[in-house]
């Protein structure tokens, strides 16, 4: 049994036995964690010093628990020494360095290599007990236990601020969900909206303006108390009315003191409320100038947001009024069902690198897939494609949620592997309270080096067919769903594509489809047609592979969504 014999763990004794081994690597490994070593140089100096022990227990001690087998270490600087001392000669080790044998697997000559390899230097040595090897590595200084907590306590307080500002935009979102189906009228949608944001970022003043025949009209002050704004004048809010574009005002001085947000205090953040390639409204927020830095990061994202729900609450608005007797059930379905294709692409990327196209059936009225296709600086593509576990209006909802987080993190498209791992840790608690989790597959084509990127969430594979081709090859990256645990880490794939080569990404409804036998057309089914489906080019994919599982299913009932996402390099 290992023996400790000094408080600082300089120096061990151990019998001639392998079994304690493990033991003596235990205690360094202490002694060097305690130093916070870097867990990469680590196991380096693990692998030399146990083939040390594993040798001076061999050949110094011949195996015989008997016999004992001497060791310490010190880090002084840079430098990590340690001896290892037996009771055997020092004849077998020689003085050259040791070659790897020719054959690799053999027992001779690998322990020596293997030693001589992990350290910068290694000697060997007699002495008065027997043999005596003594190597040093060059690693990082040790490192003080103190500082290293302060740093991680920094770091936790500032990952904290974030998380607590996601789990507040989080709830703010799906706080909009609930006030599109459970607020009485537009008026209530209005107040409880502004109401979120103004506890989510702290704003002070927030109003939004509707349109209602030619003017722009406060919902809030109904009545001839109404507040209103002629749709022709000049005013900051008529003009983002009318060219349907955010806009930011980082000093309300310089406009006209008769215009609605005129102040010598405040910054304003502007946000057009379209409904298709209609304005309906314009959201207006004010904060203090010295606040106006935070209009540019998350404010004005959850504005976004914020307009997509008020556009369909003011225009559901308008139909409950020309519709008193549509029954509220069906009001909204169509409504959820107007969000979810209000947020899937309405174009797809077609430029000198690549053209991309896709297509999203639901089985029912809403549904839980979402595809993305979103450029990138003119640098690159960012592709998505998910499916909520489930359908309906849960499912959809979560597809919103999931379609916000992705478009707020923009900055790391670039690496989907990790995007996907921070859309996790922000999800996965909401994920867990509803029992539910989400597939998804994130990739990134850049312009530059033609390298195609993909990341996957527990989702089927993609399918790559090269140019000139007929057999395409499934791709896919190992992780788990988004919502099973927090600090998943995903890996990415890399795939360099030449012109013509071409990807398809899926969800399970395209080959999950079933005919009247209950057969599965299944991953080999749908990949054997690929060659088909292809082609008439790009712009036929979604339909043939639709119809490729219509033909297959014979009229069977669709059980889940059907989704896929084309490109196309050039």
């Amino acid at each position: 049994m290992a023996k400790l014999t000094h408080k600082t763990v300089s120096y061990c004794e151990i019998a001639g036995d392998l079994d304690e081994v493990p033991k003596a690597a235990a205690l360094l490994k202490t002694f060097c964690e305690n130093r916070l070593i870097d867990p990469v140089a680590w196991q380096s100096i693990e692998l030399g010093f146990c083939e040390a022990l594993n040798n001076a227990v061999e050949h110094g001690c011949r195996e015989d628990p008997a016999k004992t087998v001497k060791i310490s270490w010190s880090w002084e600087g840079d430098l990590l020494s340690i001896e290892v001392e037996d009771p055997g000669t020092c004849e077998p080790y020689g003085e050259k360095p040791v070659a790897l044998p020719e054959d690799p697997l053999a027992e001779s000559g690998r322990g020596c290599f293997l030693i001589e390899s992990s350290f910068d230097s290694v000697v060997h040595r007699s002495t008065e007990y027997g043999h005596k090897l003594v190597a040093k590595k060059r690693i990082h200084p040790p490192r003080n236990l103190l500082d290293k907590f302060q740093e991680t306590y920094e770091a936790l307080e500032n990952v904290t601020g974030e998380l607590n500002q996601s789990y507040a935009e989080s709830a703010a979102l799906q706080g909009f969900a609930r006030d599109l189906s459970e607020a009485p009228d537009l008026a209530g949608a209005v107040t409880s909206g502004l109401a979120r944001l103004k506890s989510t970022f702290v704003l002070p003043l927030g109003d939004v303006w509707v349109k209602q025949g030619q003017h722009l009209v406060n919902p809030l002050a109904p009545g001839d108390d109404a507040l209103s704004i002629d749709g022709n004048s000049e005013t900051s809010i008529t003009q983002v009315f009318h060219g349907q574009n955010e806009r930011i005002i980082s000093d309300c001085g310089v406009l006209p003191k008769s215009d609605p947000l005129y102040s010598s205090v405040n910054s304003a953040l502007l946000t057009p409320i379209n409904y298709h390639n209609e304005c309906v409204g314009v959201i207006a927020i004010q904060v203090p100038s010295e606040n106006a830095s935070q209009i540019e990061t998350n404010l004005s994202q959850m504005a976004r947001v914020f307009s997509h729900f008020l556009a369909i609450s003011i225009v559901n608005a308008t139909t409950v009024d020309q519709k008193k007797e549509r029954e509220r059930s069906r009001t909204q379905l169509e409504i959820a069902s107007e969000i979810q294709r209000s947020l899937l692409p309405s174009s797809f990327p077609d430029n000198e690198y690549c053209r991309v196209t896709g297509k999203c059936v639901s089985a029912m009225a809403i549904g839980g897939d979402y595809i993305d296709a979103i450029d990138i600086k003119g640098h690159g593509q960012l592709l998505v494609i998910a499916d909520v576990m489930g359908k309906g209006v849960p499912a959809a909802l979560l597809a919103t949620i999931f379609r916000t987080a992705i478009r707020s993190r923009l900055n790391l498209a670039e690496t989907p592997g990790w995007l996907l791992s921070q859309i996790n840790t922000q999800i996965h608690d909401e994920l867990g309270h509803l029992n539910m989790f989400i597939t998804a597959q994130a990739a990134y084509f850049s312009y530059e080096d033609r390298q195609l990127k993909l990341a996957s969430a527990g989702h089927c594979p993609a399918f790559l067919t090269r140019n000139g081709k007929r057999e395409p090859e499934e791709v896919t990256a190992e992780g788990l769903p988004l919502g099973i645990h927090p600090d998943d880490i995903y890996e990415e794939c890399l795939l360099k594509l030449d012109t013509g080569d071409r990807v398809l990404f899926i969800t399970d409804g395209i080959y999950e489809a079933e005919n009247p036998s209950g057969e599965m057309l299944g991953i080999d089914g749908f990949s054997r047609r690929l060659p088909e489906i292809w082609q008439e080019g790009i712009e036929a994919v979604p339909e043939n592979a639709l119809s490729v599982v219509a033909v297959f299913s014979q009229g069977s009932a669709a059980q889940d969504d059907k989704t896929l996402l084309a490109l196309e390099a050039r």
